[in-house]
């Protein structure tokens, strides 16, 4: 019996899978790629619709910013480790599926909304739809890709975030300005306004990616371990995933915390430049919306794919933590681009500095999953993968567009000042970020190794 198994000598391994051909796991990609769009189109859509919203809901920065961020990112927290435990064993491509049409249902039903708690209620359904994407994405790919083209694999899978962020701003000010001019009247609706119209032209497209979702291939279902009639993923105890968890809580502490700081200043401003720009330089939120778009589309991309390259460059040159080391640089970079974006005096000086915060503001979208699965065992990734994009929802999402809302309300009191608002957390934000990270860099390398090696408690006892 090889040091790897883990069954008795007479059974099968349950290691053992019908690989998909390169042209499914291909196509899987580009599916999950168009998911993501999707999903932070209509996560993102708010972005755009602050000013309406306020003005129809009366409602304040501060909980604009609740809304925005602390709603989504505690239900997406509560339900992601949950979902998790079912994705690290169960059918991945239905669970996601699931998803895809929880979250595109609950973003149409935002624009039915006639009271605050309507959008509130309607963005926990967002929040737990959207909870199953990324662990199950990441789980997904990582079975259908080697080792050497995992990396790639999972930048071009994170550059959907960015590509969702600008096209859902792009679209959505293409379609505010459009119902802003043509109101939309339904029966028994009576006149939309027109960001009710937006909420629904944005959320209900995405259900076509359902339908996608059925040809990707599912690995666990063509394992040889069918054969012996033994489940085809047994489920880790969650007492060994606390475990390692424990034994190398320096690193992912350090990880975790580390990136949901960079993550505040990354949706503070992701949530309000767009009123920046309109409060700061007299836009409309339908040309905030058009500018910024083509500018993210634009450069978002770059920044994904540059610093996954950048990572795997590292990697090849011998640097076992570079994936690690595009973060800290991030952390460095994003306040020396923020400080002139916020601080211009006209929007002709703000926007290069927009392009650039935008590549920063997106560039761990691949950088930082690539990060959890170089770290967490494989019947873990999952859990560990939920357990960090639930850590960056609660403290990016959740604390970074209520922060900005809050200074805004009650320390400066002006809501003219949102840009100065938007600087003081991104300062914060990258002040806590940096050095947590660079901590994380000292124990990272024996946390992969012992990530390779890991086995099973049951494999130890055969």
């Amino acid at each position: 019996m090889s040091s790897t198994t883990t069954l008795k000598p007479t059974a099968t391994p349950l290691a053992v899978r019908l690989q998909p051909s390169r042209g499914r796991a291909s196509y899987a990609l580009a599916v999950l790629l168009l998911a993501y769009v999707f999903s932070i189109m209509d996560r993102q859509v708010l972005s755009l619709l602050v000013g309406p919203i306020q003005q129809s809901l009366h409602v304040n920065d501060t909980w604009m910013g609740v809304l925005h961020g602390f709603t989504f990112a505690a239900f997406y927290s509560l339900a992601g480790l949950p979902i998790a435990r079912l994705i690290d064993r169960g059918n991945r491509r239905a669970i996601i599926a699931t998803g895809i049409g929880l979250w595109c249902l609950a973003t149409a039903a935002s624009g039915l909304a006639s009271e605050f708690w309507h959008l509130l209620l309607a963005r926990v359904g967002v929040a737990v739809g959207e909870a199953v994407l990324l662990p199950g994405a990441v789980s997904l790919i990582s079975d259908l890709f080697v080792p050497e083209k995992r990396g790639r694999a999972l930048g071009i899978f994170g550059a959907g975030g960015p590509i969702g962020v600008g096209g859902g701003l792009l679209a959505t000010g293409l379609v505010l300005g459009y119902f802003s001019a043509h109101p939309l009247t339904l029966p028994m609706l009576g006149t939309l306004a027109p960001w009710q119209t937006t909420m629904m032209s944005i959320g209900l497209p995405g259900l076509f990616i359902l339908l996608l979702t059925l040809g990707i291939p599912e690995p666990r279902l063509g394992r040889v371990a069918q054969i012996t009639h033994t489940p085809a993923t047994p489920a880790v105890p969650l007492g060994e995933v606390l475990t390692f968890l424990r034994v190398h809580r320096r690193t992912f502490v350090a990880i975790l915390i580390g990136m949901g700081c960079y993550n505040a200043a990354v949706y503070g401003g992701g949530a309000w430049v767009p009123s920046y720009l309109v409060r700061a330089f007299g836009w409309s939120y339908a040309k905030a919306g058009t500018v910024m778009g083509l500018i993210m589309c634009i450069s978002s991309p770059l920044g994904v794919l540059g610093a996954s390259w950048l990572g795997d460059y590292w990697r090849r040159r011998g640097v076992s933590n570079g994936n690690l080391r595009v973060a800290v640089l991030a952390s460095l970079l994003l306040p020396l681009s923020a400080t002139p974006l916020l601080l211009a005096p006209s929007a002709a000086l703000a926007l290069p500095f927009l392009a650039l915060s935008a590549a920063l503001w997106v560039c761990l979208f691949g950088v930082g999953p690539a990060l959890i699965v170089e770290i967490a065992p494989a019947p873990m990734r999952g859990q560990f993968i939920a357990l960090f994009t639930g850590v960056l929802n609660l403290l990016g999402v959740g604390i970074g567009p209520v922060a900005v809302g809050a200074i805004t309300d009650y320390l400066l009191v002006d809501s003219a000042a949102i840009g100065l608002s938007l600087l003081i957390v991104t300062l914060l934000a990258c002040a806590l970020a940096c050095p947590l990270l660079l901590l994380a860099q000292r124990s990272f390398a024996s946390t992969a190794l012992k990530a390779r090696e890991w086995q099973p408690a049951s494999a130890h006892s055969n």
